[in-house]
């Protein structure tokens, strides 16, 4: 039995599958100074504990480790205790996600057949309902002109009013509560999707966003200013911000309000209404 700290550990990980710092930057978007700091045991150059705690769990993820061994050393300030042989082998710290993974593939391809399958009826049974719509509204629309050529200037004011009408039902509303480290957000009336827009100028940060492309997380900075995500009518989201402070949000077409947020870093839950 050997000890190595978590830097070693890791970079021994790394080597053994044959990746190199930019590939691992790549699979994990950290970037590749940050990997190699993580790598010597330099916390200091990370933003902050909260930042450190998370690249150790993505770091470890990415080359099959299980994370909660090498968060648990980091907390501790400790080494970590392994067999040499297990580990040239590449059996030692093996992720428990990894080892459960082979099982669920069979389920997981079950799963993705039936979502397509949910998706497309659901894709279909909306191009339909909008069709009928749009012949609805068309037939509406001829009337309300057959109707104004009887009686021109009447009818005219009433077509302004209902086009003012649509435009205002289109706009969607955003609600904020909260404060401190947590924020509770709802969303309403903007339609079947919503876009999430994150974006930065000046500064960096770490955000994630739960069952969406940025699930696994990703890093804002003024090389990368700008992410973005649809959420679905009806869907209950968590967002993780690693730092509040210069980061915009941007909800369909409202901007989130994080004023309220009195911590370096939150978490804002946002439900899409339907």
């Amino acid at each position: 039995m050997r000890k190595k700290s978590i830097g070693e550990v890791l970079k021994l990980a790394r080597t053994n599958q044959g990746l190199t710092l930019e590939d691992l930057s790549k699979k994990t978007d950290i970037q590749a100074e940050l990997l190699e700091a993580i790598e010597h045991n330099n916390y200091d150059l990370l933003p902050s504990p909260f930042y450190a705690r998370s690249f150790l769990r993505k770091y470890a993820w990415a080359v099959d480790l299980d994370e909660s061994i090498i968060l648990e050393a980091y907390e501790a300030g400790e080494m970590i205790v392994y067999d040499e042989v297990e580990l040239t082998d590449d059996q030692a710290f093996r992720s428990r996600k990894n080892k459960r993974k082979s099982s669920f593939v069979p389920l997981f391809y079950f799963l993705l057949l039936a979502l397509s399958i949910i998706i497309f009826v659901s894709y279909y049974i909306w191009k339909y309902v909008q069709t009928n719509d749009l012949n609805f509204q068309t037939a509406d629309s001829y009337s309300v002109v057959s109707e104004s050529s009887a009686a021109a200037s009447g009818s005219q004011s009433f077509s302004v009013s209902s086009s003012s009408d649509a435009a205002v039902s289109s706009a969607g509303k955003l609600e904020v509560s909260g404060g401190g480290d947590a924020l509770t957000a709802s969303y309403s009336g903007g339609g079947q999707t919503v876009k999430v827009t994150f974006s930065v100028a000046d500064t960096s940060s770490w955000i994630s966003v739960s069952d969406s492309d940025l699930a696994q997380g990703t890093t804002l900075s003024p090389e990368n200013p700008s992410q973005s995500v649809t959420l679905s009518a009806g869907s209950k989201t968590t967002i993780t911000l690693g730092s509040v402070d210069g980061v915009s949000i941007t909800v369909g077409d409202q901007k989130l309000d994080t004023s309220a947020v009195s911590s370096d870093s939150a978490t804002i839950t946002l439900t899409v209404q339907q």
